[in-house]
């Protein structure tokens, strides 16, 4: 039945309430007039309604529509929490070098879809885009508004976590904090990333309390530099390809990140 159900997006954290709800007392969420105007005129939900309510930690609860309050403004009462269907193996987190022509906005859709844990839009030496901090502001914004338009017809679980803007060279001091670190690159000594895969999924899949944490390396057009491949390299990175033909970033994003979920799950 909760398949059918609408699902939808508040900005507000749910923890608070599932503690309230789990004391046996009534919680409800107050939503904002964004959210209201969606919920009524998009959603066309009425009074007595149900739906799946979750936020960007995961929480996600069977709701209904209690009450309009006297600004206007949809009271939603939270029935019951849903229980997540299993267990990552893995988290996966992705740092992509930021496209032109704001083709980030459909990584950013795709990583929604695919249920990465962790988007990173990297700069690079050959990265092009480069953001003043309040267009940074703005932009972060728009792509939270696109992972949860995303999220509320995938029916993924996984709300990606979108970092800032970060440094290549700064995401190299992080490296270590995985298990798994692959960079793609098109030369010829860079290993088919399926032969790399294959013995991890099948043997180390992370202990009862832990997932294996891969990150993926993904460069800009031009490609990375000899600079940057080898200092990722002196970190841990494995350089990886896809096939023999060069893809597009874009296109290398959504082949790997699919190609590894196939492979664990």
């Amino acid at each position: 039945m909760t398949r059918r159900l609408k699902r939808f997006y508040v900005s507000s954290s749910l923890e608070a309430r599932d503690n309230r709800h789990q004391s046996g007392k009534e919680a409800t969420v107050l939503l904002t007039q964004e959210e209201t105007h969606y919920l009524k005129r998009v959603l066309r939900m009425k009074r007595g309604d149900r739906c799946l309510l979750f936020d960007r930690r995961g929480s996600e609860f069977l709701s209904c529509l209690d009450r309009v309050d006297p600004s206007g403004r949809c009271a939603v009462k939270l029935l019951r929490p849903m229980t997540r269907t299993r267990r990552e193996r893995f988290t996966l987190s992705v740092a992509q070098s930021v496209p032109q022509h704001r083709k980030m906005d459909e990584i950013v859709r795709k990583a929604a879809e695919l249920g990465v844990f962790e988007l990173i839009p990297m700069v690079t030496d050959r990265t092009v885009v480069r953001m003043s901090k309040e267009r940074e502001v703005q932009v972060d914004q728009r792509w939270d508004r696109l992972v949860a338009q995303t999220l509320q017809q995938s029916r993924i679980e996984t709300f990606p976590q979108i970092r800032p803007m970060t440094s290549f060279q700064t995401l190299c001091a992080e490296l270590e904090k995985f298990d798994q670190v692959f960079l793609f690159h098109p030369s010829p000594e860079a290993r088919p990333i399926r032969d790399l895969l294959r013995p991890q999924a099948e043997g180390e899949c992370g202990d009862e309390h832990r997932s294996v944490r891969i990150l993926l390396l993904i460069g800009p057009e031009g490609g990375f530099t000899d600079r940057e491949i080898k200092a990722s390299q002196a970190c841990g990175a494995k350089l990886v390809r896809m096939s023999t033909g060069i893809m597009k970033s874009d296109t290398a994003f959504v082949a790997a990140t699919s190609l590894i979920r196939c492979m664990y799950e």
